[in-house]
């Protein structure tokens, strides 16, 4: 007897797996956003194998849009034992433009591919195009100075520099103002933080914790 292939095991998926699949949406949007025109983002649910793709975005480069079918590199990829295991690799769309792309299958917590999410990257994207992307406007939105951090420790440590530079920071409320900063930053969810920044700010976890209720009262009354 033929042993089962993962797609051959596909079936109506539970509310659960839709769910799980639709959690990838966002990464649809932010990703054609990040790369620009050239980039094509796919997602498949693999309920319905005629009509796989639930969302795109870019589907001008492939001439696809919601409701398009799984392609046949996917199929007989997840028909394989290896359905799981993907690489990047080169196609061509059907008027002949070379793409690379990459793509990870979503699995259930049975380990069952259930979808797919796709990037295809045109490689006849213009320099000029890709440049204009990763370039500020003209008019440039205001930078989020996001923290890199290698450790909550760092992260922490980063934070309260970028708050002990503010200029407008009496020493009398210097602590105080640092806390409901970090506060308001959510880095208090951070198992340990609190701990942390009393032991970098000088100050007892209590006195921490005091700063915490002040602040958390201060916005219930907001």
């Amino acid at each position: 007897m033929m042993q089962a292939t993962p797609l051959r095991q596909a079936r109506v998926l539970t509310d659960e797996e839709h769910h799980l699949i639709a959690s990838f949406e966002p990464a649809v949007e932010a990703l054609s956003a990040l790369f620009g025109p050239g980039c094509e983002v796919v997602l498949h649910a693999f309920d319905s194998l005629h009509a796989s793709v639930i969302k795109i975005a870019n589907g001008h480069l492939t001439g696809r849009e919601e409701g398009a079918a799984v392609t046949d590199v996917a199929l007989n990829k997840l028909q394989s034992a290896a359905g799981s295991q993907w690489s990047s690799y080169f196609s061509r769309t059907r008027g002949g433009a070379l793409l690379k792309s990459s793509s990870i299958t979503i699995s259930n917590r049975e380990g069952n591919p259930i979808g797919m999410l796709c990037v295809n990257f045109s490689l006849e994207t213009p320099l000029g195009a890709l440049l204009d992307t990763f370039s500020l406007p003209a008019a440039p939105a205001p930078l989020n100075n996001e923290t890199f951090a290698t450790s909550v420790d760092d992260l922490v440590a980063q934070v309260i520099d970028k708050v002990e530079q503010d200029a407008s920071l009496g020493s009398s409320v210097r602590n105080k103002v640092i806390v409901h900063r970090l506060y308001d930053m959510g880095i208090f969810e951070i198992k340990d933080a609190a701990q942390l920044v009393a032991e970098m700010l000088g100050i007892s976890r209590h006195t921490v914790y005091l700063h915490i209720r002040n602040r958390k009262a201060d916005l219930t009354e907001q």
